[in-house]
């Protein structure tokens, strides 16, 4: 398997299939394909039905992906300005992605889900979901903006918005708290709300946040 990234400010990634491998992705991400692609469907029923269900209509994630298999080439894209990182992924090696950014992966990547509980206020910090991917295997991930990478050493912390968490080793921590805007009542009504990342591991971060203005999915 060969990919190509192509582009610059919507990039793609030109996926070059021999035949019988197989790689897996979000539907409506396809941009263009060999005819000698076989297109077919993986139901996501991690968890069982219930818990299937609950995270698509509550969650907003797909109930199924979508699967090509070669031979022949097809080309991805989630038709937004930002960058494509190419990662291969070692035997047993976790990472963690932002919903909808992930834009392929091969199918010896198991692909999981998992929730971060948000503070309870009404809006984002309800809470989130993220990608939990496992070698080997290669993966395609999208970064909205600009990708800024970071290596955070054990016990260090930094806090970040919801919508620059792009990807992370599955050894940082994610912690949902509000950031009150001085003291007293009025401090805390005007808390805006964020994340607390804390190491060790990679982190890397996006400079757009997906879900406001033209950028959200």
């Amino acid at each position: 398997m060969q990919i190509d990234v192509k582009g610059d400010f919507i990039p793609s990634a030109l996926v070059q299939l021999n035949p019988g491998e197989q790689i897996y992705c979000e539907g409506g991400l396809m941009v263009y394909s060999d005819p000698t692609i076989n297109f077919s469907y993986k139901w996501m029923t991690q968890g069982g039905l219930g818990q299937a269900m609950r995270r698509s209509l509550l969650g907003g994630l797909p109930f199924h992906q979508h699967v090509y298999t070669g031979p022949g080439y097809v080309a991805f894209s989630r038709l937004r300005p930002g960058e494509l990182r190419v990662l291969e992924l070692a035997p047993g090696q976790v990472v963690d992605i932002a919903e909808h950014s992930l834009l392929l992966a091969t199918n010896t990547v198991a692909y999981e889900t998992f929730y971060v509980k948000g503070t309870g206020r009404i809006g984002r910090m309800m809470g989130f979901w993220m990608d939990r991917l496992r070698g080997p295997g290669t993966i395609v991930y999208h970064g909205y903006g600009n990708i800024l990478k970071f290596t955070l050493k054990p016990g260090e912390a930094t806090d970040i918005d919801h919508g620059a968490l792009l990807l992370k080793d599955a050894s940082v921590a994610v912690q949902a708290y509000n950031q009150p805007l001085g003291s007293g009542l009025t401090g805390h009504a005007l808390s805006f709300e964020a994340i607390r990342v804390t190491g060790p591991g990679a982190l890397q971060l996006q400079t757009v946040d997906p879900t406001r203005g033209s950028g959200g999915e």
